[in-house]
């Protein structure tokens, strides 16, 4: 990888995991760059960051030729703000990253930040999966943070439409957080998106990063899109950061009495808007994507069914006793007919003799 000093010595900083925002622009102003400041590192910078940040980066000054080899063997790269490559939507955020490691592209075409709970219901997941492939169908990129749950989901969903999809990670690119999501992140990288981290190789997943991370996934994005949190969710940073950046905030309506659904009903009452479909975020966004891109297609979900199963099905997962009453089909039919579809793989049975449509 061909680097600049000063990028090296960005790398270098970055290693030190005690090292603060302060420490770090008091190394460099009093140095006069970071370039300098690694070049010149000595006793002296132990009054500026401390002990076990000045140890820290003295380790890492020894390894940096070995670190860069190891980025290099990854495919990893490093990014300053500098760099033409730097997403130019994070040049302007609050509290800007003066580095980026990167993995794949990050392409400056039209984005939305889907965000929620790790804890997703099936509702979450699905609506998920459903945004994110429209979305990533007419050339959209999907931005979220590659965590269980909620991100995962809208990863899959972007790269079922084998669309572009951005993952921000609170960890070193060298190993994916959560490891069951090391083939979808490898899927989103041959489809031509990306990953993206402030933090270098080796770092590992720390609770502290996240918060950090998330203003991240928000300036990325045109929009953020909110599918399910509690009110008391890690996901409100990313809300509160995509309020700080200028970003539209959507919510998508749930339940009333599901704890996932407080946090957007909160904000659609605060007023987020309103998001059922892709089309709403296409809509209020006014988003100009790829011409060669195709218009949505409308669900097959949505298309009206002759089945009086099929269409029951349409508006939420029913139970055996709520399709006997909406369809007015003999028990015996009804029983017939449903274990026929599910043969055919148009609906899944759910526990509790439950039933749903299927969707891949």
């Amino acid at each position: 990888m061909t680097c600049t000093e000063e990028n090296r010595a960005l790398v270098w900083l970055s290693m030190s995991e005690s090292l603060t925002p302060r420490g770090r622009r008091l190394l460099v102003e009093s140095a006069g760059s970071a370039g300098k400041a690694l070049a010149s590192f000595g006793v002296p910078a132990r009054t500026v960051v401390g002990d076990k940040a000045y140890r820290e980066l003295g380790e890492a000054a020894g390894r940096l030729d070995e670190i860069f080899a190891r980025m290099d063997e990854l495919g990893i790269r490093a990014v300053s703000a500098e760099n033409g490559d730097f997403p130019d939507r994070l040049r302007h955020i609050p509290d800007a990253p003066s580095l980026l490691y990167m993995k794949g592209d990050i392409r400056p075409q039209p984005s939305v930040a889907i965000v929620g709970s790790r804890r997703d219901t099936r509702y979450g997941r699905e609506m998920t999966r459903r945004i994110a492939h429209d979305l990533a169908e007419v050339g959209v990129t999907v931005v979220s943070g590659l965590a269980r749950g909620i991100d995962t989901a809208a990863h899959q969903g972007a790269v079922q439409a084998n669309g572009v999809s951005v993952g921000v990670l609170g960890c070193g690119l060298d190993d994916v957080y959560p490891k069951e999501n090391k083939e979808l992140a490898a899927k989103m990288l041959s489809l031509g998106g990306g990953l993206l981290s402030e933090y270098p190789i080796g770092a590992a997943p720390l609770p502290y990063h996240f918060p950090r991370r998330n203003r991240l996934i928000s300036g990325l994005a045109d929009g953020v899109l909110l599918i399910e949190a509690t009110l008391r969710s890690g996901t409100q940073s990313t809300i509160n950061h995509a309020l700080e950046q200028g970003r539209t905030v959507f919510a998508l309506p749930g339940n009333v009495d599901s704890p996932g659904s407080e946090l957007p009903l909160q904000l659609l009452k605060d007023g987020a808007e309103l998001c059922t479909c892709a089309s709403d975020i296409l809509k209020h966004l006014k988003l100009n994507t790829p011409d060669r891109a195709p218009a949505i297609p409308v669900p097959s979900s949505a298309v009206q069914s002759e089945d009086p199963i099929i269409r029951a099905l349409e508006r939420e997962d029913k139970t055996f006793e709520e399709l006997l009453e909406e369809t007015g089909l003999p028990a015996p039919t009804l029983t017939a007919r449903l274990s026929l579809l599910e043969l055919d793989g148009k609906i899944d049975r759910l526990p509790g003799r439950a039933y749903a449509l299927h969707r891949d």
